[in-house]
């Protein structure tokens, strides 16, 4: 918790002080990495929460820390490598929210543990409905900066399927919209959505110029969330753009070290698929596998997951 925060807490004894101290160093885990420290914190709200003591009167439902601790909890445990345990804190999160019937609550949840945790595990459908309902949350409720996060999410929906450039238009007007709002949470994860997306359009090399503004940007605000899929998007940019195979596996292993270090268990499997896609293309089949597989077989849930699913199906190749 931080000092300042403790410190109230201590002082008057109130521990709706001690919540929000731990909210705000979940918040500042995750911006810096710490995934294992932020999902602590987050878990600490939890298990202190008593809503007949801490929910906040509604009209004071600007943040409940039950709320921010399940909607963060649903992205961190993903990216530990949970899949199965994320969806569950998504389900609690949105319920808890249609409990609350908090317009600002409700978009907070739904960007993150519903839209947030969709796009992390692929799920393009599931993104555009949560994208959908915030979007028409925020226009009931004059929320400008959700309708901004429901607009560039229902974008990247629109792209995945056959309207790819009238997706980016919409994901580009609304990434510019909230750049002129200062905003900066999310941010580079929105910016690795367009780069990826761009890829997908054949413009490899714009999404390089976008991997490098995510780069700049995670850099301005010393936030390390997102440092393993920039690296790992990079690479197989460069890999697409025909860079050199050293370049591209440099990179690769770059994410790697990151992502372990990190203890980012999803975002280390789908670096090393990288690279053990890569190594396979060159004939380092064995080099593949052994990277690989221990990688897969530590895993215990998500295994229908698409990142899981194109493991398995690329050891079946390398067997």
């Amino acid at each position: 918790m931080t000092k300042e925060a403790r410190r109230t807490a201590e002082r008057t004894g109130d521990d709706a002080f001690q919540l929000a101290g731990h909210r705000m160093d979940g918040i500042t885990a995750m911006y810096d990495g710490s995934f294992i420290e932020a999902s602590h914190e987050f878990e600490t709200i939890l298990s202190l929460y008593d809503p007949d003591r801490h929910r906040p009167p509604p009209v004071l439902y600007i943040h409940d820390p039950k709320i921010s601790a399940l909607a963060y909890l649903a992205i961190l445990k993903w990216i530990l490598g949970q899949s199965d345990t994320a969806r569950g804190l998504a389900i609690e999160a949105l319920r808890y929210a249609e409990e609350l019937k908090q317009a600002n609550l409700t978009a907070h949840v739904r960007t993150y543990a519903g839209a947030g945790l969709h796009e992390l595990l692929g799920e393009t459908s599931a993104v555009r409905r949560h994208a959908d309902a915030i979007v028409a949350l925020a226009d009931q409720h004059s929320l400008h900066y959700w309708r901004l996060n429901g607009l560039f999410l229902r974008g990247w929906a629109i792209a995945q399927g056959a309207s790819v450039e009238e997706g980016l238009a919409v994901m580009r007007q609304n990434l510019r919209a909230r750049s002129a709002l200062g905003v900066s949470w999310y941010h580079v994860r929105y910016l690795c959505m367009l780069a990826t997306t761009l890829q997908k359009s054949g413009a490899a090399e714009s999404a390089l110029a976008v991997v490098a503004e995510a780069k700049d940007q995670a850099a301005c605000h010393c936030e390390h969330m997102w440092d393993a899929e920039v690296e790992r998007i990079e690479a197989e940019m460069l890999e697409v753009c025909a860079r050199s195979t050293v370049e591209c596996e440099a990179r690769f292993q770059s994410a790697l070290v990151t992502a372990r270090r990190q203890s980012a268990k999803s975002f280390e499997l789908r670096a090393a698929l990288g690279l053990a896609k890569l190594w396979a293309e060159h004939g380092r089949g064995d080099e593949a596998r052994d990277l690989l597989w221990p990688l897969y077989e530590s895993f215990t849930e998500g295994f229908n997951t698409r990142d899981l699913t194109q493991a398995r199906q690329l050891l079946d190749k390398l067997h």
